[in-house]
């Protein structure tokens, strides 16, 4: 039997693409979403039986050897050795590489240097002096030896020509062709600079904390350094080469990958020691983005996990604008996505050394959902007092409500906004259809949209109530007095009408209008003669539903400010308080929404 027969047979498809892809049973077959191509709807379906795969939506398919060559742009042999590796299989060093691809061994090669390159560093941090003293920067930072250990945590010596001398060894054991060979493979590695002035190669990395940055697979492909002073920048990464697009490669990946799998959701982080920190924290599901804006092929990567993340960049001005990046490229790729924004501007790694891993997990659970972060922001820059500022909040949130792919789940979410911010949810809904169907960036929504509408279960309730005065008798009282009614355009119509019944007097509507300006009159009487059957009990108890909803929301809109009054004030108690508060006001508005069947109101 051959190699590549060995292979496969050892391997279960199921299990490899599984890994890569969340795969549910559906009959005789596995399905997922396409990790080729953007879907929202499962079409990718994996055989067991027949050990192949095949996409509906996009058409590719074949083997487990062709899955991992289009996963991870691997030549054939390449993917023969990284499915062999998952089987615990040893393929053989001159397995036909040249056959297939001139570049492979380059990779290989590439691979082999970087990891004696991370070895070289790692011992620089604690058998020399120049490195011990990185060590102790290290220390302050609150980084064990443990920590150290398992992020391959090194130091890059200043007279820079160390690791060339120790890579040249490496060299003559792995590349073939002399010094012209080794000297490409060098520069093609992005380990050295080449000097033309002085017709010289020196280290790419000097007088710098070394960070090893592993791809997927856990293979070391490229390093970011830390400047020990005031050298700039404070943070040098490697090029690009054969083995390592910035784009594609998410720092910490391959050892959060299981615990993301596990919790199913990610934590993005901007720099490597703000992933440190969290990690060493216990909280293994964190990833940072190697020092550049999240990009599409770090999003898709993040999809092989889970689909739900949290956003925890820095909360400076630089900060927010990568998080309102970020959240825009990951909605168009369907995520749900929360945002994490540290009290007092510190980042998570300052953070968590100044309050603790416990007050982090905190405020980790305490996340809000995007779309009430960018109201909060669009909130506190708007005077949404004013129908000119409420539209403006609308008009900064809506670009990114229109990049959710779900029309169903974009309507949702626009009814959310439009009550918190008391706008009109058909004239919102219908912008926010108008920028989903085109490619604007802006939206204009009116000045009107402003005004307070009536809903359907007010005029509902109102002509019911109107028609049936013992009805009115029994909820009225429970309508006020649990704050149904509160910023109802028809709350002043319901309390003359309880006030009247407590009286003892009629409540015909030639005496509840009295007092009413003509706009309320005309309310009143359009909701006397709205043109539906008169609603019977359970389509009363559904529009009664509708309002607790709504006024669970009004109440968590109130809960979310005083949470982050809390946290600037740094009233851990209070914030636990709230927290709890405002955890169990939102199993009750689950619990409201899922027994609502009315969706349009």
């Amino acid at each position: 039997m051959s190699q590549r027969d060995q292979v496969r047979a050892a391997a279960d498809i199921v299990k490899v693409v599984g890994d890569y892809v969340k795969l549910r049973k559906a009959g005789a077959n596995y399905m997922g979403l396409c990790p080729f191509h953007s879907e929202k709807t499962p079409s990718f379906a994996v055989h067991p039986a027949r050990q192949i795969f095949h996409c509906f939506g996009c058409g590719v398919g074949g083997d487990v050897f062709k899955f991992v060559m289009m996963i991870d742009s691997l030549s054939f042999p390449e993917a023969l050795r990284r499915v062999a590796e998952k089987v615990g299989i040893t393929i053989s060093e001159s397995f036909g590489e040249a056959a297939y691809d001139p570049n492979t061994r380059v990779r290989a090669a590439l691979y082999k240097l970087h990891e004696s390159a991370a070895k070289f560093f790692a011992g620089q941090l604690t058998g020399t002096a120049e490195g011990r003293a990185a060590r102790a920067y290290l220390e302050d930072r609150g980084l064990t030896d443990e920590v150290v250990g398992r992020f391959r945590l090194g130091y890059a010596p200043g007279d820079g020509q160390t690791l060339s001398r120790y890579l040249s060894g490496v060299l003559r054991e792995i590349v073939s062709g002399g010094a012209a060979a080794e000297t490409e493979l060098l520069e093609k590695s992005g380990l050295m600079v080449h000097d033309a002035e002085r017709n010289r190669r020196y280290d790419r990395f000097r007088r710098r904390i070394i960070f090893p940055i592993a791809n997927d697979s856990g293979k070391v492909v490229a390093f970011a350094g830390r400047a020990l002073g005031d050298e700039m920048p404070k943070y040098l990464n490697s090029p690009e080469t054969p083995i390592y697009t910035k784009g594609r490669v998410l720092y910490h990946v391959d050892r959060a990958a299981q615990a993301i799998r596990k919790l199913d959701y990610t934590i993005l982080v901007e720099g490597y020691m703000d992933c440190i920190a969290v990690s060493s924290s216990g909280i293994e599901n964190v990833v940072a983005s190697c020092g550049t804006s999240l990009t599409e092929g770090q999003i898709r990567l993040l999809a092989r996990y889970s689909r739900r993340v949290v956003v925890n960049y820095d909360p400076d001005s630089a900060g927010v604008a990568a998080t309102e990046r970020s959240l825009a490229l990951l909605l168009e790729e369907g995520f749900e996505a929360k945002v994490l924004a540290l009290p007092g501007g510190l980042d998570p790694d300052s953070f968590i050394r100044e309050h603790g891993s416990g007050r982090y997990r905190e405020l980790l659970a305490a996340a809000p959902s995007y779309i009430d972060y960018l109201t909060d922001r669009a909130a506190a820059t708007h005077d949404v007092s004013t129908p000119e500022g409420k539209v403006g909040a609308a008009n900064a949130v809506l670009p990114y409500l229109a990049k959710v792919p779900n029309p169903m789940l974009r309507a949702e979410l626009a009814g959310r906004l439009a009550e918190r911010l008391r706008l009109d949810q058909r004239l919102l809904r219908e912008e926010l259809r108008r920028l989903a169907g085109t490619t604007r960036s802006e939206v204009h929504l009116q000045p009107d949209a402003a005004a307070p509408k009536v809903t359907t279960a007010e005029k509902e309730l109102l002509r019911a109530l109107v028609e049936n005065q013992e009805l009115a008798d029994e909820l009225l009282p429970q309508m006020v007095e649990q704050g149904l009614l509160e910023g109802l355009v028809t709350e002043p119509i319901f309390q003359r009408f309880l006030e009247l019944r407590r009286r003892g007097e009629s409540a015909e509507p030639a005496v509840l209008e009295e007092p009413f300006s003509a706009e309320l009159r005309r309310v009143f009487y359009e909701s006397l003669f709205w043109a539906v059957e008169p609603p019977d009990r359970g389509r009363i108890d559904r529009h009664l539903r509708f309002l607790r909803a709504r006024r669970a929301r009004r109440q968590l809109d109130a809960l979310r400010t005083a949470v982050q009054e809390a946290i600037q004030l740094k009233d851990w108690a209070k914030v636990r308080e709230l927290e709890k508060a405002k955890s169990n006001l939102e199993n009750e508005l689950r619990g409201l929404e899922e027994g609502r069947k009315i969706s349009i109101h």
